[in-house]
């Protein structure tokens, strides 16, 4: 299993930005074939992100939506990439750190202890977005 995400966002502007828009059938798709069926959506600020969990793969995700012309704002999709993430637990939230070429989430009060996406989902974890550090854009998830 792998996390896959979409971002809607203004490429160039870091903090929150009010916005009306409604994406109309988005999708995520590998081969041709739908990984993820999301309908419609009504985005009121950006950056936006949405994630989901895909069957295990490694060809590029694509999306397909049906969206008004809006200059500047990009969307993007993918793998999740290694970082930190702002998490909702059944505790709250946490800050954990994925590491993408091992699959495996940490989190530094657990004692270094480490949870695949499996642990993870079925711990009742949820992504929330990524998080902000000193030197890193909360923006970098990239296509």
């Amino acid at each position: 299993m792998n996390f896959v995400y979409f971002k809607a966002e203004y490429p160039t502007y870091e903090g929150s930005h009010s916005v009306n828009l409604v994406l109309k059938a988005l999708k995520l798709i590998r081969d041709g074939e739908i990984i993820a069926d999301f309908g419609d959506l009504k985005i009121t600020s950006l950056p936006f992100y949405l994630f989901t969990t895909a069957s295990t793969g490694f060809r590029k995700i694509e999306y397909d939506v049906k969206a008004p012309p809006m200059r500047r704002i990009n969307y993007s999709c993918g793998y999740l990439p290694s970082g930190k993430y702002i998490v909702n637990t059944p505790e709250g939230e946490l800050k954990l750190t994925f590491n993408a070429l091992t699959g495996r989430w940490q989190h530094d009060r657990l004692g270094g202890k480490t949870m695949d996406n499996h642990e993870f989902t079925e711990m009742g974890y949820v992504l929330v977005r990524p998080a902000r550090d000193r030197g890193r854009k909360r923006s970098s998830l990239r296509a």
